[in-house]
């Protein structure tokens, strides 16, 4: 299995393998102090920014095919490549061609990819979400994880292990192993409120969700549709919303539960949990707006902003996409702004789950070939704190633990600064936003959808797409832990502090992975020291889921 593809000492002169024999010793002492560090959870360090010399004369070498880049980045996301991309080329003297593949949450892009890959013919360079999603493009490759360049390595020589929020990594790492590269980070589960429809109703903010509740039936009885859950985007909006209502009531333990398929539906108080989510859901799109069965997640903000409707759940990418196209600001549901009358539009955390952060993290998936190297110059661009300054200007927030408000909304502010102070065990990975596997992400917004199309008498057959499906989410780890992938997060960190059940008891799954996470922690170690001396300078040549009672109506 190639974990490494590339050779940290190819092309070394005798003279720096000579460095390198002096140093073993304090390699072996720095490795054996990385052992035992990895069995604690990381202190904070000062962040150093990683910097990237620009130029504008195209060196020498400069590639003779563009760099291709799929993508589903075809609004918002776009704005913020036309940005990045130009500044990249001119730092590199490379050529970058996204190819762009539109639709919402990457619905059509994933499989465009999939498609690539399972033929043997993967683009260079590739949008995917942190979390599962990945697995699913390992698991359809030819030669699986030798098809995909490792890039634990390369987040270590670039600094990410040091200067990004931990969480954000965990997040996408599997049992120690980074198969893409961070670029930013989404909030899932927000509202966007109109606050001026609000007010001109006289009714209270959402903080909580019984007001939201309250807020609904008021606006319906004044004759507006309270709510925004376009089907056009083939049951993501649905499912947004959905999964925001049960981490509300579930909280993000039986959430991250969900991300791993292990939810236990025999419990009766998950069982009561999701009918509970079912009926509100049901709830709240019995006052969808006219017409939303074609309409798509930028039609809904549109009439938001217009003040056609009041509530619309989604991620922060709307904060984005109302900035560029809608000559909107979004704000945080601070008191100066909900109450301002120059306001209109507020993104607030799902009321309840304000404590909670859904993370939706976009990356950069690099199979190996020819162009993997420009691939890997590419990302180590966008990952960095210049790259970072220039992308998330305009698409959602960095994951730089010291980043300044150089945000064009004072919602993204907001949601960087909420980054930063979460609990690790309140984070979640969004279920609609690469939590998933994406079989299981098809099977969800379908089931959603249809539950919304057909109402109450569909409850039954959307619970049992909710079983099958985390039936097969359950399935499809239980295949990545015998890859050495059976978790998010890392040796002795996992991801909101929670392990699938098949690590703290594999016998029980028939799985033996005390080989796999040995290996990843040994490859972890040795790596480990090697990178921080070569960022020492020491190198410098070597570059390198009903109740009974009635519908609210």
């Amino acid at each position: 299995m190639k974990r490494y593809p590339y050779s940290i000492v190819r092309g070394l002169s005798s003279t720096q393998i000579g460095i390198i024999v002096g140093v073993i010793v304090v390699i072996i002492i720095i490795g054996a102090v990385a052992a035992i560090m990895l069995t604690r959870k990381p202190t904070p360090t000062t962040p150093v920014v990683t910097n990237i010399t620009t130029t504008t004369t195209p060196p020498t070498n400069v590639t003779t095919s563009p760099l291709v880049f799929y993508t589903w980045w075809a609004t918002e996301g776009k704005v913020a490549l036309n940005h990045l991309i130009p500044a990249f080329e001119s730092a590199t003297g490379l050529q970058v061609e996204p190819n762009v593949v539109p639709g919402a949450g990457g619905t059509n892009a994933k499989y465009a990819i999939l498609a690539l890959i399972e033929a043997g013919k993967p683009p260079a360079s590739f949008q995917v979400h942190f979390g599962p999603e990945m697995i699913s493009y390992v698991e359809s490759a030819p030669n699986g994880l030798n098809d995909f360049v490792n890039m634990t390595p390369y987040a270590v020589k670039w600094g990410l292990m040091n200067n990004a929020v931990y969480a954000v990594l965990q997040a996408g790492a599997f049992d120690g192993t980074l198969l893409s590269i961070p670029v930013n980070v989404h909030r899932g589960a927000l509202l966007w409120v109109n606050s001026q429809l609000l007010r001109e109703y006289n009714l209270p903010f959402p903080y909580n969700f019984s007001t939201l509740v309250y807020d609904t039936v008021q606006l319906a009885n004044h004759g507006i549709h309270p709510w925004m859950v376009p089907g056009g985007d083939g049951g993501w909006d649905q499912l947004n919303l959905w999964e925001d209502i049960f981490l509300y009531l579930a909280g993000p333990h039986l959430y991250n539960e969900m991300v791993y398929g292990t939810i236990n539906f025999n419990n009766a108080t998950v069982q009561k949990l999701i009918n509970e989510t079912d009926y509100w859901f049901l709830n709240f799109t019995s006052y969808d707006y006219p017409g939303w069965q074609s309409m798509t997640w930028t039609q809904g903000l549109t009439l938001l902003v217009q003040g056609k409707v009041a509530f619309q759940a989604n991620g922060n990418w709307l904060t984005n996409y109302a900035y560029d196209f809608l000559n909107t600001t979004s704000y945080p549901p601070l008191p100066q702004y909900i109450n301002s009358p120059n306001v209109t539009l507020i993104e607030t955390p799902f009321p309840g789950t304000q404590h909670y952060y859904a993370l939706v993290i976009d990356s950069i998936g690099i199979p190996t070939g020819p162009q993997e190297q420009d691939a890997l110059k590419l990302a180590h661009y966008w990952s960095s704190y210049q790259g970072q300054e220039i992308w998330t200007k305009w698409k959602a927030v960095t994951y730089y633990k010291n980043a300044t408000d150089y945000f064009n909304t004072p919602a993204q502010w907001y949601d960087y600064q909420q980054l930063l102070n979460t609990s690790e065990q309140n984070f979640v990975y969004q279920l609609s936003d690469g939590g998933t596997f994406d079989d299981v992400y098809a099977q969800l917004i379908s089931g959603v959808l249809t539950l919304q199309e057909v109402g109450t008498p569909g409850l039954s057959a959307w619970n049992s797409t909710l079983v099958s499906a985390m039936h097969e989410e359950e399935q499809e780890w239980l295949s990545a832990a015998k890859l050495g992938l059976g978790y998010l997060g890392f040796p002795n960190h996992p991801f909101a502090d929670y392990y699938p059940p098949w690590v703290t008891n594999p016998s029980a799954y028939g799985l033996d992975l005390s080989s796999q996470q040995t290996s990843n922690n040994s490859a972890l170690v040795l790596i480990l020291p090697l990178l921080l001396v070569l960022d020492a300078g020491l190198f410098l040549s070597s570059r390198g889921r009903i109740l009974s009672r009635p519908l609210l109506k």
